[in-house]
């Protein structure tokens, strides 16, 4: 049996025009893995509608939360978001690298985390966000190709990650992502859970590549007389 040719690197905007002039069926995962690198490094930020899933198998339940997503990048491999949840309830969720703050405007608090405490898990968050490069992906994870997708009428690629992180494995043992084959983004993340049944399911629509934000879009904006709790404390 002869040798396999070697995938020629491209240039990232021929790559990027090649893999969308082709059917998702066509590319192969070291082409959609290098089509993610050169659009994380294009990346800047990313406003989107978001749909979060949470189902838990025992009781056979699911709560669903609704809203829009706004992602900054703030320096490689790092970025900053604020979700605006609408549904079922208002309220708002922002994320650093070293902090998760939760709004609640009906009760007027801030509920604050330090996720610095959890670096490892943190990371592997980021990782697996908007402006996520393939070349990260393939260092942290088991990356396998699994069969075409489409999500929400939009055609995707499916990849499955497990973690080679010992410590990642003991919260979320394995994880699929859908990604655009038009922009090369998440429109999709499953996070399956150590408890069989249960999983996280991201989606994402409307997607819009945007210049660089203001940090004012990513942060809280916050009336006089909120009140901040400690929950961890």
């Amino acid at each position: 049996m002869g040798r396999r040719a070697p995938i020629p690197i491209l240039p990232a905007p021929l790559l990027l025009a090649a893999l969308l002039l082709a059917p998702a069926e066509a590319a192969t995962l070291e082409q959609v893995l290098q089509a993610m690198d050169a659009a994380s490094a294009a990346f800047q930020s990313l406003t989107a509608r978001i749909r979060i899933v949470k189902h838990t198998e025992i009781v056979k339940d699911e709560t669903v939360d609704e809203g829009t997503i706004w992602v900054k990048r703030v320096k490689p491999r790092l970025s900053r978001l604020l979700i605006e949840f609408s549904a079922p309830d208002r309220y708002y969720l922002t994320v650093t690298d070293k902090k998760a703050e939760v709004y609640r405007p009906k009760i007027g608090t801030v509920e604050e985390y330090d996720v610095s405490r959890f670096r490892e898990l943190a990371n592997q968050f980021w990782l697996l966000s908007f402006g996520t490069a393939g070349s990260d992906l393939t260092a942290r994870y088991q990356v396998q190709w699994k069969a075409p997708e489409a999500v929400a009428g939009q055609p995707a690629v499916r990849l499955e990650l497990i973690p080679k992180s010992p410590e990642m494995l003991q919260h979320v043992p394995r994880i699929e992502m859908w990604i655009s084959t038009a922009h090369w983004q998440p429109l999709q993340q499953k996070f399956y859970e150590i408890t069989p049944g249960d999983f996280r399911l991201y989606t994402y629509t409307e997607v819009k590549l945007l210049p660089l934000l203001p940090d004012s879009r990513v942060r809280l904006q916050l009336p006089s007389g909120v009140k901040r709790i400690q929950p961890q404390r």
